[in-house]
């Protein structure tokens, strides 16, 4: 009616004489805008109206929710002896949960001394501390390490490019005798640690720019295992990676420093909960240990028209062997290829995760008792044909916290069904 009205006030109201008389002098300008300013109106008017909602005819999609049974999902787990090294943190403590102590190599310090020295004065050993773990949460308290060096008789005991953490045991070198004790210092909550290696580690350097003595390797261990605690260094593959002062004398009567680099550094953790349960599987960077699960799907897509909208993986966390000493836990999950089985058609222990494609990565909070995950394009690459089902290997990486577990419950009827993992899809097709 409102738009009725503004047509017939338009076409009946009277015009003056003068614009009728000169009506034919108008531009098409002038009528474009009479047009215009018309179509304006009915728009106006046509806004004041109830605009009309257009219904769905009939709807687009089917929608379906399909939960993978615990008879469906198989399970297998590898604890692998991890490749020693190759860690930004030097660990040294003792707790519940671990044993670990570190090894520093010092092979090249000729390279950073000058041709001739008179005389050794003062060696200093720099670390930069990172974080103390405490299964208690408790505030920092100070701990007693020791600094031994190794008398191997020059031969060289370990390397970072060894293939398994058992290849050095620091137990057979306190059986034998054959660690020589430099010095003692007492940790606590500082940022770079200066340690005076005194008269023994004097003679020790001057022994190794003499070429006397090819022992190179100290072991920092802690002395007092009262305290349940452990204490972390930078290493060399930081920027904050531990040194020697060297103080030496040269023509009698210069005193110079110079600093010296380690050309090696290892963490030797040994984990004292066992990682093989029948029921649990636990990931954990600092022994290599890795779990797979894999999920007998693809007979529930038979239309090649559906398609996975949603895919959440839920895991539950065991609270007694997760040991997360307060910080996040890093949970990459990615989807297994041919490499993980052997030539038996077995899981091989030696299968590398790390820097496999299709990884996704998870933040687990310290308190979590559960992780979601979801994993929609891992399995709409297996239901489309194009990716084998291998399974979803779960992993992290030694980049972050070596000592850290996380402990998952696994799909053993042993555990209630409420604790087993389970994927829920959510399909939609169109119609």
């Amino acid at each position: 009616m409102k738009l009725l009205k503004s047509w017939n006030s338009y076409k009946d109201r009277k015009h003056p004489h003068g614009r009728l008389t000169h009506r034919k002098y108008k531009s098409s300008i002038y009528y474009y805008c009479q047009y215009a300013f018309l179509a304006f109106l009915l728009i106006i008017g046509a806004c004041e109206e109830k605009i009309p909602t257009i219904q769905n005819p009939g709807g687009f999609y089917s929608i379906d929710t399909l939960t993978i049974p615990a008879d469906s999902i198989t399970f297998a787990q590898a604890v692998a002896n991890p490749s020693i090294g190759q860690s930004d943190m030097l660990y040294i403590g003792n707790d519940e949960n671990v044993y670990a102590y570190s090894l520093l190599k010092l092979d090249e310090v000729n390279l950073f001394l000058p041709d001739s020295v008179d005389e050794f004065t003062s060696l200093k050993l720099i670390l930069r501390s990172g974080h103390q773990y405490r299964l208690d949460e408790s505030s920092t308290d100070s701990i007693k390490i020791s600094v031994f060096q190794i008398m191997n008789d020059g031969v060289n005991p370990w390397s970072e490019d060894s293939n398994h953490v058992n290849n050095f045991n620091i137990q057979d070198y306190l059986d034998a005798g054959k660690l020589s004790f430099l010095t003692e210092f007492t940790y606590s909550d500082s940022d770079t640690v200066n340690i005076d290696l005194g008269v023994a580690g004097i003679n020790m350097v001057t022994d190794w720019y003499d070429d006397t003595n090819q022992d190179y390797t100290l072991v920092f261990m802690q002395s007092d295992t009262n305290i349940a605690a452990v204490q972390t260094f930078y290493s060399l593959e930081t920027s904050r990676y531990p040194y020697l002062d060297v103080n030496y004398i040269i023509d009698d009567t210069t005193t110079q420093t110079h600093s010296v680099l380690p050309t090696e550094d290892l963490s030797i953790i040994k984990f004292k909960k066992s990682a093989d349960s029948s029921t649990l599987f636990n990931i954990n960077s600092g022994r290599a240990s890795f779990s797979v699960l894999k999920f007998n799907f693809e007979n529930l897509f038979t239309d090649k028209n559906e398609y996975i909208a949603k895919a959440d993986l839920r895991l539950n966390v065991d609270p007694v062997q997760t040991q997360q000493y307060g910080e996040m836990f890093y949970l990459y999950v990615n989807l297994a290829d041919s490499s993980i089985l052997d030539a038996d058609g077995n899981l091989d222990p030696g299968y590398d995760p790390v820097g496999q494609t299709y990884d996704f990565y998870h933040a687990v909070q310290a308190s979590a008792d559960s992780v979601v995950v979801n994993i929609k394009s891992l399995l709409q690459g297996v239901a489309s044909n194009y990716i084998s089902n291998y399974g979803v290997v779960l992993y992290t990486i030694p980049t972050f916290s070596n000592i850290s577990t996380l402990s998952l419950y696994n799909a053993s009827d042993e555990n209630p069904a409420g604790f087993r993992p389970t994927l829920r899809i959510l399909t939609m097709k169109e119609q």
